[in-house]
């Protein structure tokens, strides 16, 4: 059986599509790996650096705490605003509750530390600093379930 010219063409520009999108995923394994590589030894950097001030006063939660600290816990727990992660070191990794979904951010706890105490004034203006946050959260809830009942 003879093709067609015009089989002969579509068959053509099916190989075509094929190699650009072959070649398109290897590009993209490719740079998936380089990143990889990149996140594997800044991670390593991280966790292998010790603080720079050993006497520094830990607070109870911070004796037996890892060295990274996630993006959500130090908005919460060191009270810093997005703007001041943005200019920290971070090393992404796969998120562990879903692959598909955004990248954790891991930042330095000793750095997160450092920057959260300069920004309140020690750690007795971020203990304050705390107080203050859970405070007005209390004062909101106990606002919103004022008129739960009526």
């Amino acid at each position: 059986m003879e093709l067609t010219e015009e089989q002969r063409e579509r068959i053509r520009k099916n190989r075509e599509r094929a190699m650009e999108l072959k070649r398109k995923r290897m590009e993209k394994e490719e740079e998936e790996k380089k990143t990889k590589e990149e996140n594997k030894r800044k991670m390593a950097r991280l966790c292998t650096t010790e603080p720079e001030e050993d006497n520094v006063e830990l607070e109870e939660f911070e004796v037996k705490a890892s060295l990274l600290v996630s993006k959500k816990e130090a908005m919460q727990t060191y009270c810093l605003p997005e703007g001041t992660l943005q200019v920290c070191d971070y090393v992404e990794k796969q998120n562990p509750h879903h692959k598909g979904w955004t990248p954790m951010k891991l930042y330095q706890r000793a750095e997160i530390r450092r920057r959260a105490r300069k920004r309140f004034g020690g750690l007795p203006g971020l203990i304050a600093e705390r107080n203050r946050r859970a405070d007005n959260r209390l004062k909101k809830d106990l606002e919103q379930a004022k008129n739960i009942f009526n």
